[in-house]
């Protein structure tokens, strides 16, 4: 057994207690977490001839600083694991390490002579030399010792003043691997579209699949149209048979609803949400495909404001609304986002349970979807990057973002309630 001194006992079991929660309870449940804590265990992982592709969460609270060789250790964690398994570390600032030298000398930590403390910068420089990279970091305490009612007052410091976060003594990140299996550039993907009164757009969003470079099916919800939107995706079933195409009724309760219906019901191993207005082109879908089988990232969010959209594509209001609550969401998740509306989003369809879990724990009521989705993949680590896309006009059919005083009050409540699992608890 590893003899850890006092100030290591304490920071791990408080590290344990801000990772933990960000871990999925489904993954808890199916025991997708391993926890290591002592350099014995590590080692006898490391020295193990087997890959276990069922760990999705290796939890690591050895601080990396003690490591002999950082490059080497991360050589050896690629080999064991699955190129789906999220590797959570910490270490301690640069700017901390006369705080450490002292503590040694008053025997509240070990004194290591060939220790090395990081900073963000000296830290990207290791993994520049393998095969990981930071997902993004997570929390990130003043100081490394919970101390009841301190530690609170602190953690609500940083959260509201993030500058303060260049003076935390301690770092913690999500990484995971920057290239993977080519296999799963052969794995199918599920086109979830969410259809109210779309009757005009579903033949042609048929048809452009032939753009498509990837194996796919069409997931149609029909969402209580009223007017012949069912009866056309019946219509094109059977004028298409050698396209995989599937309907399924919603229950009329609102955009994310009938996603989640659609999700539920397809049999690809993504996800990709299509708005059936074709305001986006279909195969543009190819660059979703493409971002996330080679692991570009977990969440690829569709952007709409990178490029100009065309000419009448977007409201002048709804534009400027569009700019608020990106700055509003990045601020709150800590991730970089330019689009939170954008309905073009792709991600791992096993992903839905940790989407359900955030909106369940936090009594989430989010009509689009959107902003549910961006905050519970920041929270359980899941990497989001934007794609950027051309945003069309609206060429057949009505929009449905016409009652937008409703939607704003929507999305600020789910913001708000986003702000304080984030920000406070």
């Amino acid at each position: 057994m590893e003899n850890k001194s006092f100030l290591r006992k304490k920071w791990e079991d408080y590290f344990l207690s801000i990772t933990k929660k960000r871990i999925s309870t489904k993954s808890l449940e199916k025991k997708e977490l391993l926890i290591i804590n002592d350099k014995k265990a590590l080692e006898e992982i490391l020295n193990s001839s087997e890959v276990d592709d069922k760990i999705k969460y290796l939890l690591i609270s050895i601080p990396l600083n003690n490591f002999n060789n950082l490059v080497d250790f991360f050589k050896k964690i690629d080999s064991k694991f699955s190129d789906e398994t999220k590797i959570i570390v910490n270490y301690y600032s640069i700017l901390w390490r006369p705080l450490f030298f002292i503590a040694s000398k008053l025997g509240l930590t070990h004194f290591f002579r060939n220790e090395c403390y990081f900073s963000k910068n000296i830290f990207e420089i290791f993994l520049d030399s393998t095969n990981f990279k930071i997902s993004h970091y997570v929390d990130e305490p003043l100081f490394p010792i919970n101390l009841i009612g301190f530690s609170k007052i602190l953690y609500l410091l940083t959260n509201f003043f993030p500058f303060l976060k260049f003076f935390s003594v301690t770092k913690i990140c999500y990484l995971q691997k920057k290239t993977i299996s080519k296999n799963f550039s052969e794995k199918k993907a599920s086109i979830i579209i969410p259809c109210k009164n779309e009757e005009d757009n579903i033949k042609q969003i048929i048809l452009d699949t032939k753009y498509l470079e990837f194996p796919h099916e069409l997931v149609f919800i029909d969402d209580k149209s009223e007017d012949r939107t069912a009866i056309v995706i019946k219509e094109q079933i059977s004028k298409n048979p050698n396209t995989e195409i599937k309907i399924v009724y919603g229950q009329g309760l609102g955009k994310y609803k009938a996603v989640k219906e659609g999700i539920y019901n397809s049999s690809g191993y993504y996800c990709m949400i299509f708005d059936a207005d074709i305001t986006v082109d279909v195969k543009d879908l190819n660059l979703f495909y493409k971002a996330i089988s080679e692991g570009r990232g977990n969440l690829i969010n569709g952007s709409r404001l990178i490029y100009k959209p065309y000419a009448g594509a977007m409201r002048t209001l709804n534009y400027f609304g569009n700019i608020f609550f990106a700055y509003l969401v990045s601020y709150i998740t800590k991730v970089r986002v330019t689009d939170t509306l954008c309905g073009t989003k792709c991600f791992k369809r096993s992903d839905i349970e940790k989407f359900d879990e955030f909106e369940n724990k936090n009594k989430i009521i989010d009509l689009w979807g959107d902003f549910n989705i961006l905050f519970a993949s920041s929270y359980f680590g899941l990497k989001t990057i934007d794609l950027p896309i051309r945003y069309k006009k609206r060429e057949e059919g009505e929009t449905k973002m016409n009652k937008r005083y409703f939607f704003f009050k929507n999305m600020l409540r789910t913001c708000f309630k986003a702000f304080i699992r984030f920000k406070c608890l």
